[in-house]
């Protein structure tokens, strides 16, 4: 007698050699119920052999009450496997240090804890006291969790204590961008304390990269030719290019002569450095409230005020869409107050009404 498809499933299911055990893509699993009656899947790996005996030994300690998931399991390892995760699914072995940097952080923090010992309000306690915005908290909160969910998934813990902590509500619409008389003094302060830093701050005041990507950036991802900067791992997860324009391949120049021989187009390699000879700079030229990020924010503010339209912006920040770019719009608007202004009676007409950004000019382009 024939069976139907549907038929030779339930058959299959009801194989008491792969009872407990099933297979997604190339990895085997093993599920069975604790002593609590709770379903619990753990991942065993390729050998369809060693989730049997996983299942078996499993089924053996539920039995004889010997099943305590998690308990002994110490938060140094939890931190360990999430980062040996991150680095196998971002594939950046040389940028180790800055993409788990906020597991390492985690994991200082809970040195020497049991997993199962830390609670809600002892990390929303610790979070706060560290984290000075919403979206830094909420980061460190999201790196917390995922080190617990990929504990679970191993069958090494059984709760999520981040999962109860509750996200901040993040303002993602600050635009502060450098005036003219702001860009003098920052220059300034960076060429007086630390010279050899300018081409970086120009890399970024004319790409508009983020930190992430243009202190990971490598010279073989610049294509003088093309004047063209491929970034292989953003934000968004894919590929992406930025526009090289005769500033920034001023900057690259200088770079070049300045890191010969390291893979690397900025000098440093971590956070340290960087925040440093940046604070100081800051420091000694009185800009206030003023962020790395910020450059970007000029990047794309003085595209606008300089006429570039939104569609055109949002390209060029590479954003996924063109609403992200609209907090710059209102720049545009302002401009064109002031062209108006020159109608108003008693006010001479000049192109001053209508002056644009003083920018910088390096001196190899002059």
């Amino acid at each position: 007698m024939n069976l139907t498809e549907q038929e030779q499933r339930g058959r299959w299911k009801k194989d008491r050699a792969d009872r407990g055990i099933y297979r997604r893509g190339k990895t085997w699993y093993v599920r069975f119920r604790d002593q609590e009656g709770k379903m619990r899947a753990e991942r065993v790996g390729p050998s369809k052999t060693l989730a049997l005996k996983a299942y078996q030994k499993r089924k053996t300690e539920v039995a004889e009450r010997r099943f305590f998931p998690g308990a002994n399991t110490s938060f140094d390892e939890l931190i360990k496997d999430a980062i040996a995760e991150a680095q196998r699914n971002y594939a950046l072995k040389k940028l180790n240090k800055r993409t788990t940097y906020r597991y390492r952080i985690l994991g200082e923090w809970f040195k020497g804890r049991k997993a199962s010992s830390l609670r809600p309000e002892e990390i929303d306690k610790k979070l706060s006291s560290h984290c000075v915005t919403p979206a830094n908290f909420n980061r460190y909160r999201n790196s917390l969790s995922h080190a617990y969910r990929l504990a679970i998934q191993n069958g090494k813990a059984t709760d999520n204590p981040a999962r109860l902590i509750k996200l901040k509500q993040e303002n993602n619409t600050r635009v502060r961008f450098l005036e003219p008389e702001e860009e003098t003094a920052l220059r300034a302060a960076i060429q007086k304390l630390h010279p050899a830093r300018e081409p970086e701050f120009d890399l970024a005041l004319y790409t508009g990269m983020r930190w992430s990507e243009q202190y990971g950036l490598t010279w073989q991802q610049v294509n003088w030719k093309l004047s063209e900067i491929t970034l292989l791992h953003t934000k968004s997860g894919r590929k992406q290019y930025v526009r090289i324009n005769k500033a920034a391949r001023a900057a690259l120049e200088k770079l070049r002569v300045i890191t010969r021989g390291s893979d690397y187009v900025c000098p440093d390699q971590g956070h340290h450095a960087f925040d440093f000879w940046w604070r100081e700079a800051l420091e000694k030229s009185k800009v206030k409230n003023f962020h790395w990020h910020d450059l970007r924010h000029t990047f794309a503010s003085r595209l606008v005020m300089a006429g570039t339209d939104i569609y055109t912006v949002s390209k060029l920040l590479r954003h996924g869409s063109v609403k992200t770019s609209e907090r710059y719009a209102h720049l545009a608007d302002a401009h064109l107050q002031q062209a108006v202004e020159c109608l108003t009676p008693g006010v001479t007409p000049s192109v001053t009404a209508l002056k644009k950004p003083a920018l910088h000019v390096p001196q190899s382009i002059q």
